[in-house]
């Protein structure tokens, strides 16, 4: 019986999340919320307004590891902003 049990364990598989699928299906309700009427006071409506409101309280300030890094963006504006000047400079000085 023991063998029974841990043949049908084995054989039921954990599904995983599918990221791409829940992200298309918030931007489905995205685009629904986005198409509502001021006026529309339905009971599909208030519900669909309410899952934005929680969608909005939960990425309105973006967990850290959703947040954008700076660091590559910083550089390359750095290098732009100084590289011109530098490359002046370093060919006055090659004179």
């Amino acid at each position: 019986m023991a063998k029974a049990r841990r043949s049908r364990a084995q054989r039921t598989r954990v599904q995983p999340i599918r990221w791409l699928h829940q992200l298309a299906g918030l931007l489905a309700e995205v685009s629904r919320a986005e198409r509502l009427g001021e006026g529309d006071s339905s009971l599909a409506s208030r519900r669909l307004r309410q899952r934005m409101l929680l969608a909005q309280r939960l990425f309105d300030p973006l967990p850290k590891p959703l947040r954008a890094n700076r660091w590559p963006e910083e550089v390359v504006w750095t290098a732009l902003r100084w590289g011109g000047p530098a490359l002046v400079l370093a060919l006055w000085l090659h004179r």
